[in-house]
This record gives structure tokens, C-alpha cells and sequence, in this order.
């Protein structure tokens, strides 16, 4: 039978009680109260009652008698008030019992344990309906669908036959029978209306309609609505669009789906059943984050021609610092938009700060300012845009927050309001438990200067942190305690920043976190205060110099940075203010490759050779990164593939890293070659390899929509000594040059000194982009230096 609001068996103790007290108020009514007191009075009375039987059933079970009976009745009651962790501690012990299993069952779906919950059903040999019906609920959250249609379809009680069959209708929604232009007239004349596929060669699919609409209330709270139409015109496009991810913060955010559906090439509806929708955690194996998650939708029969529409709004019940919000509304993407509306409503009351950025490229004449009008003691924004194009990648380009035209909005008024909201947030996390203390002393032991022991504190962090990449804001603005960051041994940016700036206190240096926007967000502006972040970090002060860290990095070096890192504005929190900072941009001699090449050949022409690879800044980072991660094997063949290119059917003998967990020092990799033939023979002569190169390919276009991006500023310095056998004259070798423009210093030397061939080649990037007016220039000069060190060396064998 149902489980129902009742308890059975309650002693006669009990009932006594709750007679008198019924007949007691029933005769002394002289006071006479209203029903909302009344109510209240009996709310009061029921959970008196409720902890009154609660003791009772406790003491009758602490006598051990009957006690699977006593059990059950106490946990049913439990049930029946919403306590089901307590009704599971009651039940779980009580196996044998069939009412007991399905409680138990029914308590773990309710408290989300559903991998517990089905292991209670399945170890059931007979359910009634209404186990079978939450059997089946439990099947969904487990994306089990066709179990739970099996199941569903067992059962037969009137009571939940109904429940069942609409929840087999909702995870198969098969196609209706009618079309897009019965069901939805406004969805039918935009299809009809899209424009031919032809009109875009480039494009997956066409954004037919792109509608957001975000309403801040005058409760502080958010909703947004979006609405989208997307045509799939291929099979990039069913790549792109089968599936729609919606990430959002469950402490904060609920995510409703009104609709959504697929719109077969002939006007078919196929509705998105549940099924196709999941609800999962981004990080699931990292507890701190379970509140960042992903709503996904997984549209059926996707096919070339065929149209996803999906409706849904994200109900936000509180506001970043409870007061303010932001957005940033980029116009373009990588498909074309035929039409897009945004609409913002707020306020009157509210102060709205705007900022249009990249421009430049809005060679679309797109309207970037608003309408505005008053409606009902709100401020409506809207914006209305036709015909956007894609933006199409180019290599090397900058990312799309520098080159997408783009509406940035705030409300916060000045960065002091955004110092004491994070301050107030984090100052508190900043305090070391006695673990911290003793790690700390433990790792700064007999480290004599200031800057030995961050080293040592930074290279902890960095090294035994793991971090959760979690962007900043994704899972909520306020870090974890740094006790609880560095008990658990993971954490995302802010927590790893409040750990490292913790225990740089502890050891009496001067720190303090940093939020930063890396190269791909939106760089801080002095005179629009907004929390447009995606990073934090971490500063120290040593000899009055301000050393920026980022513990993230696990390979990256003290006092260096991350290529997304260089060139930042960022906002610092000190103890008494704020203070707004560039992250350094080194200087090319920071980010250094320098690879040396000592070749003998014999005089057969074999070779035996030896390759030295010195990584120093960003080059460190990526090759400490890669050794790290790469099975010994792997780093072996990858050897093996290097080596071709200097001998045909080389053999790799030995490879050595050297410094690989020391951060304090640049890792260093060594490797040992034989190789069959190295000379390319005419008669008697012998050309020697290309020795001197540069990458081509990097001005292959005629020219550039956007600019020529390196990131940062490097310098790449190849010396070779080549070993030539005594019965070899070197007939021609090309003469050193140095070519210098703008952007680029290039050098070669070439140089004989008996039998020994000394080559040293050094590239110095001096700029970090090329802008797009500026390319034609670039090509020019890089094409000349690419023809110019074509030459090689040519060689004659004697007798």
C-alpha cells in the first residue's frame, strides 16, 4: 500500500496525552483567538507532539524489544516529515523487510543518493507500483531511460499509472504529426524567410534568431530569457549545434527549459525528450565545486537542412555583491546571425555604466548604441542588430575579446565598492590552522633570505596544489578557507591564490591575492569599474618590487608568469586598499629557447650526434609541462620523430632531463643520435642540410583580416658544431647576415676553423603582434630572410 501520512502502533501513552490535550482546549476557550494564531499555536503543538513520539519510540527501542517493528514505525515517521537522512540511519540495517527496503529506496531518491537508491530496488525481488514508479524516477537521474521505460510500463495501480505514462512521454517524445507551421507561426516565417545557404560558403550553420532578454529586478534578483534558431547547413554545423551546453551556478542560478526541439528539413517537429537533457556537475570529482554545473540539451535527428529552437531562462535569486551585475554582450560568433535582439530591463532608479570595445571592426555597421525607454519604473535597453558575419579564424590571430565588437555593462560605481565587496569576502580566508603553520615552518627551515623562502612556499603550492580550473566566477565569487584548500590538497585559481598569500603571511612576507583578466577576457579599464575577471593570482613584495605569482601554473618558474598572464591590468587587495598594477611583459631575453647541436661525421658519413635543449620563461613552462606529462615511451618516439629530420633512419641512443621538479632551475633536455647518412651526394660533391630556418608558413595569406599575434616577446638561439671528416673541402658556404625590421631581428653567423663548422643562428621577436596594416610590410621582410637562408654549404670529397 502507499506510504502515507500516518504513524501506526504509537503507544497508548501518547494518544492519552494528545486526548487530554485536545479535550483541555476544547472547554477553555474564554480567550478567543484568530486562525492564523490558531494555526500557528498547532504548528507549534504538531512539532511538540512529533519529538514527543520520537523520544518515546527511541526509549521503547533502547529497551530492545520488537525491534524491527519499532524501527520501521520510527523511520515511517521520520519519512513522513521530510527527515529522510534520519529514516535512512533507521532502515538500512533492516534487509529483510520488503516495507523497510522500499522506504529505504524511496529516502536515498529523495536525499539524491541515487546510485543507492537503485541498489535498494534492484536487490528486490517484487515491487509494488509505487516502488516501481520511483524505481523508474531513479532510473532517469541516472540517464537509465530504457530501464526506466521498462518500468514504467509494469505498472498498473491508478494511482501512479498516469505519473508513469507522462514520464514515458517525456524521455520519448517521438515526431509529431504536425508541423512547425501549425505549432508555431513566428518559428515557420523566420524558416521561411532564412536566406540560402549559398549566400555563406564559410558557415556550419546560420543563427537565425538570437533573442536575450535580461531583466534585473528591484529585488536584486536576475532572469534571463533566451530564445535561439539555428539552421544546420553541414557537418560542422551538426557538430557545433546537436548539442547545447548551459553552464550555471546552482547555489545562485535554476535553469527552466520552456522548450526545445529539432524542426526536421520537412516542417516535422521532434520534441527534446528528457532523455536528451542532463543536469551534471562540471567537476565531480572536486566536492568544493559541485555548484558549478552544466544544463545539456541533445537535440534528435539532427541532419543537414534541419533547425534547432530551444526556448529557456536562468532565474539568478541574488546579484553579484547582491546589489550590481555585469555583462558583456560580444556581437559576433563563429556563424553568421541573421538577426539578434538583447534586451536589458532594470530599474529606473539603477545607474548604468556601458562600454563598446573593439570598434574597429565593426565593418558590418552594426547600431551600437540603444533605444531607451521607461516603462513601469524600469529602464529598458534594447538593441537590435541584422546580418552579423562569422568571424573567421585565422592563424595566429588574436583572441576574439581583442578583434569582437563587443558591449560591456556595469553597474558597480567605482573600484572601491569592488575592493570591499571581494575583501569582505576573502580577508577571513586568509588564516593559517596549526597544519599550515607547521608546513610553512617545515618549508622555510634554514632559508636564510625573504626570497628563499617564497621560493620555497610558492614551489609548494604550484607543485602539490592540485589545481581545479574552475574560471573564476563559475563557481561562485568567494574562495574557500585556506585551511580547507590545503586539507584537501586541490583548488581552483582564488583558492590556490588564498593558500599561497596565507602562508607568504605566515612567513612574515608581504602578500596579497589579485584578480586578473587573462589575455583571452576582457583587460581592467581604469574608468569602468567591473568585475570582468576570469583569474586570480597572487603578489609579493621583496626588495620594494612587486613579484606577481601564479600558483596554477604548476611548471611555471618563480617570478615568472604564464604567457596569459604578461600585460595585464590588475586590481591588487591590500589589507588598507586597492591598488590597480600591470603584470610585467618580459623582455625577449626572458623567454628564451637555446638549443645546441654538437655532429660528428665519419668518414663513412655516418653521424654520431648529441642535441642540448635549454628552456628558460614560457619555453620552460611548456617543455617541463610536456616531460612531466609524457610517458617515458612517448617522450622516446617523439625523440626518435625529431631526429629524422637531421638523418634518415637516425637511432636515438639515450635522452637525460635534468632539473625536471626543480623549479628553481630551467629544465634541461639531452639526447644521443646515430645516423646512417647526413650529406645529400652529386658525384663528388655533398650538400649539406639547411641549417639556417624560419617558419614560413606564418605569412602564407596575402593578407590579414586581423592582426598577426605572438603573445609575448621571445628569442630562439640555435649553435651547431659540425665535426667534418679530413677527406672533405667545403667548396661554398654561405655568408653570415643580420636582418632587422620592426618586429623581428634576425641573425645568422656561419664560421670554419679547421675541420670544425661553427653555425649560430638567433631570431629576437621585438614586438608581440603584427597588426593588419602592417602585414604587407612583415610578409615582405619575412620572405626576403626566408629566400636569403635557403643557401647551404656544398662539400667535395677527395681522394
Amino acid at each position: 500500500m502507499p506510504i502515507i501520512n500516518t504513524i501506526r502502533g504509537v503507544r497508548k501513552k501518547s494518544l492519552i496525552l494528545i486526548f487530554a490535550f485536545f479535550a483541555l482546549n476544547s472547554i477553555s476557550g474564554c480567550v478567543q483567538k484568530d486562525d492564523s494564531e490558531k494555526a500557528r499555536d498547532y504548528v507549534q503543538q504538531s512539532e511538540a507532539y512529533y519529538q514527543h513520539a520520537i523520544s518515546l519510540y527511541k526509549e521503547l527501542i533502547a529497551k530492545g524489544r520488537d525491534l524491527e517493528r519499532l524501527r520501521l514505525e520510527l523511520a515511517r515517521l521520520y519519512y513522513n516529515h521530510g527527515n529522510f537522512k534520519e529514516a535512512v540511519e533507521e532502515l538500512k540495517d533492516l534487509n529483510s523487510n520488503p516495507q523497510a527496503n522500499k522506504l529505504l529506496g524511496i529516502s536515498y531518491y529523495y536525499l539524491g543518493n541515487y546510485s543507492d537508491a537503485l541498489g535498494v530496488f534492484n536487490k528486490q525481488a517484487a515491487l509494488d507500483d509505487e516502488a516501481l514508479y520511483f524505481q523508474g524516477l531513479t532510473c532517469e537521474k541516472l540517464n537509465l531511460f530504457d530501464q526506466a521505460l521498462e518500468i514504467y510500463k509494469r505498472i498498473k495501480d491508478e494511482r501512479f499509472l498516469a505519473k508513469a505514462k507522462e514520464q514515458a512521454n517525456d524521455i520519448e517524445k517521438q515526431a509529431q504529426e504536425v508541423s512547425i507551421d501549425e505549432e508555431d507561426t513566428q518559428v515557420a516565417t523566420i524558416l521561411k524567410n532564412s536566406p540560402p545557404p549559398q549566400k555563406y560558403p564559410q558557415a556550419g550553420a546560420l543563427i537565425l534568431l538570437s533573442d536575450e532578454k535580461v531583466e534585473v529586478t528591484s529585488l536584486d534578483t536576475q532572469v534571463s530569457s533566451m530564445h535561439y534558431i539555428i539552421k544546420i547547413l553541414n557537418e560542422r554545423g551538426k557538430e557545433d549545434f546537436s548539442e547545447s551546453h548551459i553552464d550555471y551556478d546552482s547555489t545562485y542560478d535554476k535553469v527552466e527549459l520552456e522548450y526545445a526541439r529539432t524542426i526536421k528539413p520537412d516542417g516535422t517537429i521532434v520534441d527534446v525528450g528528457s532523455r536528451h537533457i542532463r543536469d551534471v556537475s562540471k567537476y565531480l570529482n572536486f566536492p568544493l565545486y559541485s555548484n558549478a554545473r552544466v544544463f545539456i540539451i541533445s537535440f534528435p535527428e539532427i541532419t543537414e537542412g534541419a533547425v534547432v529552437d530551444y526556448k529557456l531562462k536562468i532565474y539568478r535569486n541574488q546579484l553579484i555583491n547582491k546589489k550590481d551585475f555585469i555583462i558583456h554582450y560580444p556581437l559576433q560568433a563563429s556563424e553568421p546571425i541573421i538577426a539578434a535582439n538583447f534586451t536589458l530591463a532594470l530599474p529606473k532608479d539603477r545607474q548604468l555604466h556601458t562600454r563598446i570595445i573593439n570598434e574597429k571592426y565593426n565593418n558590418f555597421s552594426a547600431k551600437l548604441q540603444p533605444q531607451k525607454e521607461e516603462k513601469d519604473n524600469y529602464l529598458i535597453y534594447r538593441w537590435q542588430f541584422k546580418d552579423i558575419p562569422q568571424i573567421i579564424r585565422e592563424s595566429n590571430m588574436p583572441p576574439q575579446v581583442e578583434i569582437n565588437p563587443t558591449l560591456l555593462i556595469s553597474t558597480f560605481k567605482s573600484w572601491q565598492d569592488i575592493y570591499d565587496w571581494w575583501q569582505a569576502l576573502s580577508k577571513d580566508k586568509i588564516k593559517a590552522d596549526s597544519a599550515i603553520k607547521l608546513k610553512v615552518k617545515e618549508l622555510i627551515k634554514d632559508r636564510v633570505s625573504e626570497e628563499d623562502k617564497a621560493k620555497a612556499i610558492y614551489n609548494f603550492c604550484a607543485q602539490k596544489i592540485r589545481y581545479v580550473a574552475v574560471e573564476y566566477g563559475q563557481a561562485g565569487y568567494e574562495p574557500h578557507r585556506a585551511e580547507d584548500v590545503y586539507k584537501n590538497k586541490y583548488g581552483d585559481c582564488k583558492d590556490q591564490a588564498i593558500l599561497l598569500v596565507t602562508m607568504l603571511k605566515e612567513a612574515g612576507l608581504a602578500a596579497w591575492p589579485v584578480l586578473i583578466a587573462t589575455k583571452d577576457y576582457y583587460n581592467l579599464e581604469d574608468n569602468f569599474p567591473a568585475i570582468f575577471f576570469n583569474h586570480a593570482i597572487a603578489c609579493i613584495y621583496l626588495k620594494d618590487e612587486c613579484i606577481f605569482l601564479d600558483p596554477t601554473a604548476e611548471t611555471c618558474s618563480f617570478s615568472d608568469l604564464p604567457r596569459a598572464d604578461q600585460a595585464r591590468r590588475v586590481l591588487i587587495f591590500k589589507e588598507d586598499g586597492y591598488k590597480i598594477q600591470d603584470t610585467p611583459l618580459y623582455l625577449p631575453e626572458h623567454n628564451h629557447l637555446k638549443q645546441y647541436l654538437k655532429l660528428k661525421v665519419n668518414k663513412n658519413e655516418t653521424i654520431t650526434a648529441k642535441r642540448t635543449i635549454f628552456t628558460f620563461g614560457f619555453y620552460d613552462q611548456a617543455q617541463r609541462y610536456w616531460l612531466l606529462y609524457s610517458q617515458p615511451e612517448l617522450i622516446r618516439e617523439s625523440l626518435k620523430e625529431r631526429i629524422q629530420d637531421i638523418s634518415i633512419g637516425s637511432k636515438l641512443n639515450e635522452y637525460e632531463i635534468t632539473n625536471l621538479d626543480n623549479l628553481n632551475l630551467p629544465v634541461v633536455l639531452s639526447y644521443d643520435f646515430y645516423g646512417p647518412e647526413y650529406f645529400t651526394a652529386a658525384g663528388n660533391l655533398r650538400i649539406m642540410p639547411q641549417l639556417s630556418n624560419i617558419d614560413i608558413s606564418l605569412v602564407a595569406k596575402d593578407k590579414r583580416l586581423y592582426p598577426l599575434d605572438f603573445g609575448t616577446l621571445e628569442t630562439r638561439e640555435a649553435i651547431f658544431e659540425i665535426e667534418i671528416p679530413r677527406n672533405f673541402v667545403i667548396k661554398y658556404m654561405p655568408g653570415s647576415l643580420v636582418e632587422e625590421s620592426p618586429w623581428l631581428k634576425f641573425s645568422v653567423e656561419y664560421k670554419l676553423s679547421e675541420n670544425r663548422l661553427y653555425f649560430k643562428q638567433e631570431t629576437k621577436l621585438k614586438k608581440t603582434a603584427v597588426s593588419e596594416i602592417e602585414y604587407a610590410d612583415f610578409k615582405s621582410f619575412f620572405e626576403r630572410v626566408a629566400k636569403r637562408i635557403k643557401e647551404r654549404i656544398v662539400l667535395e670529397r677527395t681522394k
